[in-house]
């Protein structure tokens, strides 16, 4: 018996998720937009790998754009974390919604400073696990 004819999987080159880096301080902002997923996250990670690369990087994460992220996008997270400390160096992540904030503590990525704002003080910020800023 003949299998059917399967659609073929969307291209892995979606406009709608991208990478914008600008510095913000003595850091570097990896500002992520549209779905973080599997078909996306090889652009992200060649992004994260290229500032946590040099001595002591201090990178700031902001998902506040981000429409969707599955385990794949978490992997890259925690995969830029683990980066920076080889290096000494410090990765925050910023988002304002709720459901990504709850898929973060879920996922026991309380090691990641979070918080809501960009410009909040260093000291305000709170770990993944911690109450809502």
């Amino acid at each position: 018996m003949p299998l059917p004819i399967s659609c073929p999987l969307p291209g892995t080159d979606l406009p709608s998720a991208h990478a914008r880096c600008f510095p913000h301080g003595d850091a570097t902002v990896v500002e992520l937009h549209g779905e973080i997923d599997v078909f996306t996250v090889g652009r992200i990670t060649v992004v994260l790998d290229a500032v946590t690369e040099q001595p002591a990087p201090h990178v700031i994460v902001d998902l506040r754009p981000v429409s969707f992220m599955d385990s794949s996008g978490l992997h890259l997270l925690n995969r830029a974390h683990h980066r920076a400390r080889a290096r000494s160096g410090l990765i925050e992540v910023i988002s304002d919604q709720p459901r990504i904030r709850h898929l973060l503590r879920l996922t026991a990525l309380d090691h990641i400073p979070l918080s809501a704002t960009l410009d909040g003080p260093r000291g305000e910020r709170a770990h993944v696990g911690a109450a809502p800023v």
